[in-house]
């Protein structure tokens, strides 16, 4: 009997994957301080120890990718010569750019840029904290940490070897990631099922942080209208319907409700966009834009590859290095996700779409608005940074929205964006956690529903550790368990380094030969 044979329940990734979330689970409910003292000293560990070497591995991803898109091979159609794409270019990019980083981006968007402009960044120890000459820094380390390296890094190389490997008959499954590297029984065997289980606990655990975090955001917006209060029950049930949106949306499928909430995303980005540039200060934005890009990329191989020295140790362990954990852990069903959708394009194209269109439009984005509470911020000092410093990244949306004209329009239509962005991201992740465990592009919808639910619970039962109304040291406990569980699925990524480029030549090379023949 093969893998593909065996009922999900009895399948060893999804036991892999379930325990140890549940046995943090269960330490964080017996003694909340012991698994807060425990994520947060290993994180602190693990990126003194190992963040030099995610810095060049991230890097490293980004130019593989440019460099298989800019040369021949980049014509090489993933899923072979004859692969028709199943989801039209629109539809396609709109399903990436609202899946792959888009609602850890889109919630950040407000906050990181004020945080970089209050405190700059160790890379520009010239530059004072609050001034005007702050502002283009502050928009080019978010790119850094949001931009081509970390987009690249999810979804081009990993991406590749899954889909070369696919048409080899492999299963996109993170183990598949290991052939040729290993010996067949050992791919096959319980090193394959740690592969699978493991790469599943560091992307849950990446995408209910954010989950968290985003409900408590929620309950509190809701709590400032006259009839509610925010509440243990109130941030519960924003759980509940995050849950039911994105489960159904995940139930679906792809053709369905991935697609769907993926192009309604980008409607209304589209048109929050368009009123923010309108309303706001529109050339302003569009100008800092421009002189931040150039700032980023001018100064992308410096801030890529910054020493972590005792004096910028703290910060970029706090920040770079804690992204380039999280992103990592996303990479394997984040790439296989995209494989699954990315059938019939070519190699260029995913490159492209991956690791530059989809940076340049979250750039933009977090431009529009972390760049309005800069101008805002600007124009009177802490009307922005006041609700940031007393309530943290999650005022920054609504201290921002509530300054400008139609705030009452744009308040809700932000809130709303926020909402559905992060779902089509935990849908997308439920997704790729079931095609983890049954090696299936189309894994059954009850299987599909298991992970959604899994997600939501273990959000609710997050938000319900905390012994006070709104603690999220549960959330905070686990976004540091992020970088732990990212530890093993480093060499996965890595191999994709070799894989990648191996495996697409071959297949080049085979189509060329094919092709010549009379």
């Amino acid at each position: 009997m093969t893998p593909r044979d065996v009922p999900w329940l009895k399948q060893p990734p999804l036991w892999v994957g379930s325990i140890p979330l549940l046995l943090f689970l269960l330490i964080a409910a017996v003694d909340l301080e012991l698994a807060r003292t425990f994520t947060s000293n290993g994180k602190t560990i693990i990126s003194q120890h190992i963040g030099g070497l995610w810095q060049w591995l991230v890097l490293a991803v980004f130019l593989v990718a440019m460099g298989l898109a800019i040369s021949p091979i980049g014509s090489v159609k993933l899923g072979g010569a004859g692969a028709k794409p199943t989801i039209r270019f629109f539809d396609w990019c709109a399903v990436l750019i609202c899946t792959l980083l888009a609602g850890g981006g889109v919630f950040w968007s407000a906050a990181e840029p004020l945080f970089h402009f209050q405190s700059p960044a160790p890379y520009f120890p010239q530059i004072t904290g609050g001034s005007s000459e702050a502002v283009d820094p502050a928009l080019a380390v978010s790119f850094l940490h949001w931009g081509f390296l970390a987009w690249a890094l999810v979804a081009t190389t990993v991406t590749i070897t899954f889909s070369m490997l696919e048409k080899r008959g492999e299963p996109l499954r993170p183990r598949s990631l290991l052939v040729g590297v290993l010996p067949r029984a050992w791919v096959d065997g319980a090193v394959g099922d740690f592969a699978d289980g493991l790469s599943v606990v560091a992307a849950v655990a990446g995408t209910v942080g954010p989950l968290g975090f985003l409900s408590l955001q929620l309950s509190n917006a809701a709590g400032q209208l006259p009839w509610l209060s925010d509440s243990a029950g109130l941030q519960s049930l924003v759980v509940i319907l995050l849950t039911a949106v994105f489960a159904t949306s995940t139930v679906s499928g792809i053709q369905r409700g991935i697609k769907w909430l993926s192009e309604l995303n980008v409607v209304l980005t589209l048109g929050l966009a368009a009123a923010i540039l309108l309303v706001g200060p529109g050339l302003w934005l569009l100008q800092h834009f421009l002189s931040a890009m150039l700032l980023y990329i001018n100064e992308l191989p410096a801030m890529a590859l910054a020493s972590n020295n005792a004096e910028q140790a703290g910060w970029l362990n706090g920040w770079t290095i804690f992204y380039w954990g999280w992103f990592l852990g996303y990479a394997p069903l984040m790439g296989l996700f995209t494989a699954g959708v990315s059938r019939g394009r070519s190699i260029r194209e995913l490159v492209l779409a991956v690791a530059i269109l989809c940076p340049l439009v979250t750039n933009l984005w977090f431009t529009l608005l972390g760049g309005t509470g800069i101008a805002l911020e600007l124009a009177d000092a802490g009307s922005i940074s006041g609700p940031l410093q007393m309530s943290g990244a999650a005022a920054a949306l609504l201290a921002i929205l509530s300054q400008l004209p139609l705030a009452w329009l744009l308040i809700p239509t932000g809130l709303l964006l926020v909402v559905l962005f992060m779902a089509t991201s935990a849908d997308s992740m439920s997704y790729a956690a079931a095609m983890v465990v049954s090696g299936e592009r189309e894994p059954a919808p009850l299987l599909r529903l298991f992970w959604a639910l899994m997600i939501g619970s273990l959000t609710l039962v997050l938000l319900r550790i905390g012994t006070s109304l709104g603690d999220s040291t549960s959330i905070d406990a686990l976004q540091a368990f992020i970088v732990i569980a990212a530890v093993p699925v480093t060499p996965l990524v890595l191999l994709s380094l070799w894989s990648a480029p191996r495996l697409a030549w071959r297949e080049w090379a085979s189509t060329s030969r094919a092709t010549a023949r009379p």
